[in-house]
């Protein structure tokens, strides 16, 4: 009976074992961003003020080519970011002068997501951690050509802004993690466009 106890023991102990290290192995392996789904999301251009410059004309050059391979995942939201940033530019950037032109050159509109370390062991396996960050970016430069008094000027305008999200994030969590992450970023480059634009003399008109 006691040869019989022992083999039992043994037996439990080796399957005990065999689960650990199968737990342990698949918390070891980084967790890569499933497809997006095309979710139309609402982007809301009224919140944003319009800023009168002194300008007859706004042109708005885009050179940024959104690669479609991982991380970039922009090319999966809808509507695009590139999209959602030109009509900011539309109603923020707004013509009120009589002469002279604002060229806004796009250089960078970009959302990537990219996997965390996270924690291995028991502790890994009893949180539900944070395991991919998504990334939002914007860069562009804006110049101005005013023909009366000769005056020009340049801004370079960039804004980012990361969001992480938890490994149980199903893909509606993360559509909307996604979509607010360039959200946010849009409304740090409206803040720094304005803050840097008023450092510019005679570019914005006062009522």
């Amino acid at each position: 009976m006691n040869g019989a106890r022992m083999c039992c023991t043994s037996i439990t102990r080796a399957i005990m074992t065999a689960v650990t290290i199968l737990l342990l192995t698949g918390c070891t392996t980084m967790q890569t961003a499933p497809q997006i789904s095309a979710t139309p999301q609402v982007f809301n251009v009224a919140e944003y003020a319009p800023l009168p410059l002194n300008a007859r004309r706004l042109e708005i050059i885009d050179n940024w080519q959104m690669p479609v391979a991982e991380p970039y995942v922009g090319h999966w939201v809808d509507p695009l970011p590139i999209n959602i940033l030109v009509q900011w530019a539309g109603k923020v950037l707004k013509p009120s002068g009589g002469s002279g032109e604002i060229i806004l050159d796009i250089k960078t509109v970009s959302i990537t997501v990219t996997d965390l370390p996270v924690k291995v062991g028991l502790d890994g396996l009893l949180t539900d951690q944070q395991n991919r960050k998504i990334t939002a970016k914007i860069e562009m430069q804006l110049m101005w050509l005013q023909p009366v008094g000769g005056t020009q000027a340049n801004a370079r305008l960039e804004a980012s802004q990361s969001i992480t999200i938890a490994e149980s994030a199903n893909l509606v969590e993360l559509n909307k993690a996604i979509f607010e992450s360039f959200a946010q970023a849009l409304r740090r480059l409206d803040a720094e466009t304005r803050t840097e634009l008023a450092k510019i003399d005679r570019m914005i008109l006062r009522p």
